[in-house]
């Protein structure tokens, strides 16, 4: 069984960029925004409230899909939050009193295609459903 916890975690920015706080994601005390790689951030703690409680919805499994075959973002853009830049998604699922995040990768709203070669490393976990919904709340 995984622990997932959510930690504040600061962008790592380059010329231009905004600067971005936001809640990462913490799997099993590891940064999960750091195994995934590139320039994201998840909604949460930064976005406007309305998509920041969507996400949290999303998550907990209270709220649809943001993607197409039950996937659901968990880093978009860190400066925009749009899924047409890309976004990292997975499918969570509820077993039992189980809560597992499988199948990571990388799609946006516009192509049909999600690519998990690069994340197939990553997954699946885990988690029990009392501890999931207390760390994402």
């Amino acid at each position: 069984m995984s622990t997932i916890e959510l930690k504040s975690k600061n962008r790592e920015i380059t010329g231009a960029q905004t600067p971005r706080e936001f809640l990462d994601l913490l799997i099993d005390g590891t940064s999960l925004s750091a195994v995934v790689e590139g320039d994201f951030a998840t909604s949460l703690g930064w976005f406007i409230p309305e998509e920041n409680e969507k996400a949290i919805g999303r998550l907990l499994l209270n709220e649809i899909a943001d993607f197409p075959n039950n996937r659901r973002s968990i880093y978009v853009c860190p400066e925009c939050g749009d899924l047409g830049c890309g976004a990292i998604s997975v499918v969570i699922e509820k077993n039992g009193n189980l809560i597992i995040w499988r199948d990571f990768g990388y799609e946006n709203n516009y192509d049909d295609e999600v690519l998990l070669d690069a994340y197939k490393e990553i997954g699946p976990f885990s988690f029990d459903i009392n501890e999931h919904t207390k760390a994402v709340q």
